[in-house]
């Protein structure tokens, strides 16, 4: 299979395995599904049948990567994603790049997620808009477990996708491997993620080990000769540092300028925990040793 290789460059070390363990405590993302269900509560949809456009107009509690529904709209053109494309999207979430390439280009999606949680507010999301569960399917485990159950189709997928996923995995070679394996010949890849651009100072050392919780990150070169090794060829990354250093910027100030109604709607504690993410993740980029690339054919 052919790898085509988006990769989101930032900061590499041999980080502990506490990304893993925030994961699958919880730490890191689950909150957005309690705050997913309020935005719909305060939208009088609690209950009741849902379309597509009610789940992505949520931005970051839908769309977990940086760009939102920009960057699976760049993902779908390039892969060239139509009504027969199946595609297999590695680290899921609460579904919504399943189900935003799915609705937009009609092509069928499986999605693996370790954390139960997510994995079950995907699927429980997905069944409430008419026609798109027949076209978008969610398993719970690790995509990595050679025991795995996917309803692969056969030959293998045409397409995977794992946009800002491997760096939060102890065992990343396990999982790119897993990808290579689902494929199909000549089958394609596209990944989000975070690389080594430069030696970060020791505050963003600590930042991206103890709150973006990254224990798998190397240097573009070795992520290459990573997915190399697993049988992937014709890999291609092109920088966008410019444009995600403004887009995490952006993030954080829109985000700032929420304040009231984040409180009302997700309290205090959400609010506060997210600000300082989003500032934090932004002030990386902007330090100039974390840069960015989207991805390109090869």
């Amino acid at each position: 299979p052919n790898a085509i290789y988006a990769m989101r460059r930032a900061f590499s070390s041999a980080l502990s395995r506490d990304g893993a363990s925030a994961l699958t405590s919880g730490r890191m993302y689950n909150w957005r599904v309690r705050a997913v269900y309020s935005a719909l509560d305060k939208a009088g949809k609690a209950d009741g049948p849902l379309c597509a456009e009610d789940l992505y107009s949520l931005g970051h509690l839908d769309q977990y990567h940086y760009g939102g529904t920009d960057a699976c709209d760049e993902a779908a053109a390039l892969l060239g994603l139509d009504s027969g494309s199946t595609v297999l999207d590695i680290g899921s979430g609460i579904g919504g790049t399943s189900r935003y390439l799915a609705a937009t280009t009609g092509c069928r999606v499986v999605g693996v997620e370790l954390q139960p949680d997510l994995c079950e507010a995907a699927a429980a999301l997905t069944a409430r808009i008419p026609g798109l569960s027949d076209r978008v399917l969610f398993v719970q485990g690790d995509a990595a477990d050679p025991n795995l159950t996917l309803p692969t189709p056969a030959g293998g997928f045409d397409h995977a996708v794992s946009h800002l996923v491997n760096l939060h995995l102890p065992d990343r070679g396990a999982v790119l491997a897993a990808a290579h394996e689902s494929l199909c010949e000549g089958g394609t890849f596209v990944i989000e993620d975070f690389v080594l651009v430069a030696r970060p100072t020791e505050a963003e050392a600590r930042t991206l080990l103890d709150l973006v919780k990254a224990p798998s990150v190397t240097s573009i070169d070795g992520y290459v000769s990573e997915l190399e090794g697993c049988g992937f060829v014709d890999i291609q990354a092109t920088e966008l540092s410019v444009p995600w250093t403004v887009w995490c910027r952006a993030r954080s100030d829109e985000y700032s300028l929420t304040e009231a109604e984040a409180v009302a709607l997700h309290g205090r504690e959400v609010f506060e925990t997210r600000q300082h993410f989003y500032v934090q993740v932004a002030n990386l980029f902007a330090g100039g040793r974390i840069g960015g690339a989207s991805p390109s054919r090869g």
